[in-house]
């Protein structure tokens, strides 16, 4: 079973016609839906064919109760789900511009108070959970301990990251397996002026492949490092882009997929690129998750 552990975003989504180069927009419509990178992610693997386990504490209130009725519609398992007062989805309001790129405004004042599930809660899942994936940027304290005792284990860890860089943050892609972060986040988050500078940095000058560093640029496609001397990069798929809303979300969770699967390397990376490009692709009115029917056709 692939875990996931982060938090649920409950959003307010806006449409415009306008492109953000014009500075102002009529809103042609509006959804209200459940989000956060984890979530997506975790909805994405159950839309592949499996089914996830989501690891956290949701809250007590209405729209924890609401967050946590959205994961089991969409497959996810809460079986490593405990409630806890306080602990409620972010709230954000995303405005998404007409060629499908978008900004979110966040509020996620409620991580404060969420706290890991208890001990024996983390135990069950590590011990039924085949992949971890873990959202570095809202994961609960501790979660360092439990990546640490996933690898202890011979479970991979899989790591999203893309704002806020930090001491504490850089600690969570060192200790992952698989670190998957925008391009741009990378230079950031190293220091460093070009992808492939924050590429061999973020490996960590380790040569034997058990390390693999993905930094996703859009339209450019995936640049992979392992170690080696010579990355490479696996072009993106070409499609009419609607949304962009999730589709990071959706590649990693598709990577764990594909990863779970015991696919290679360029596998995994194509299968999580299908899964992007597809989610990319829906109408702005559409069911936002990619189907594995459309993933394989992509593919193929």
């Amino acid at each position: 079973m692939i875990v996931g552990l982060g938090c649920i975003a409950h959003d307010d989504v806006l449409f415009t016609g306008a492109t953000w180069d014009q500075g102002k927009g009529r809103i042609t419509g509006r959804v209200v839906r459940f989000g956060g990178n984890v979530r997506n992610a975790l909805v994405t693997i159950a839309a592949m064919g499996d089914t996830p386990g989501y690891l956290a504490c949701v809250g007590t209130s209405d729209l924890g109760e609401l967050a946590a009725q959205d994961l089991i519609e969409h497959g996810v398992s809460l079986d490593f789900v405990e409630r806890a007062e306080g602990a409620d989805p972010v709230t954000s309001t995303l405005v998404i511009a007409s060629d499908g790129e978008r900004f979110i405004a966040f509020d996620d004042a409620a991580l404060s108070t969420t706290p890991m599930p208890d001990d024996a809660t983390v135990q069950a899942a590590l011990a039924a959970s085949t992949v971890l994936l873990v959202d570095a940027c809202t994961a609960p304290p501790g979660t360092l301990d439990v990546i640490a005792e996933a690898r202890r284990r011979g479970i991979p860890v899989v790591l999203d990251a893309e704002r806020d860089p930090s001491p504490t943050l850089r600690e969570y892609v060192d200790a992952a397996d698989h670190v998957i972060v925008p391009a741009t986040f990378a230079r950031e988050l190293t220091g460093t002026a070009t992808t492939d500078e924050a590429g061999r940095a973020l490996t960590g000058g380790g040569t034997d492949g058990s390390r693999v560093v993905i930094l996703t640029d859009g339209p450019a496609g995936s640049h992979v490092w392992t170690g080696n001397d010579d990355p490479i990069t696996v072009p993106a798929f070409e499609v009419e882009v609607h949304d962009t809303t999730g589709c990071g979300d959706a590649f990693h969770g598709a990577y764990a997929w594909a990863l779970d699967q015991g696919d290679d390397l360029t596998a995994r990376i194509r299968t999580a690129s299908a899964a992007a490009a597809v989610l990319a692709g829906l109408p702005a009115d559409a069911r936002r998750v990619p189907g594995m029917k459309a993933i394989t056709a992509l593919l193929a």
